[in-house]
């Protein structure tokens, strides 16, 4: 998963700055966000999720899901 967030965090520079967190360190995120289940991934805008995709992901799913957001 970090190969999967560090290239997406490489070619999504000056567009979003991605994020990887440990739901069970971070709980109060879990809630905060609505997270239901892992991995999860959340698009925030302005703090506030608007997109979440749940489940294991490809980087292609991944920028399919961003780019369908953003």
């Amino acid at each position: 998963m970090d190969l999967v967030v560090g290239g997406i965090a490489d070619d999504y520079t000056g567009r979003l700055t991605a994020v990887r967190t440990d739901i069970t360190r971070c709980p109060a995120a879990t809630e905060r966000y609505g997270i239901t289940g892992a991995p999860s991934c959340v698009l925030l805008k302005g703090g506030e999720a608007v997109a979440h995709g749940t489940g294991p992901m490809t980087t292609a799913e991944v920028r399919k899901f961003l780019d369908g957001h953003l």
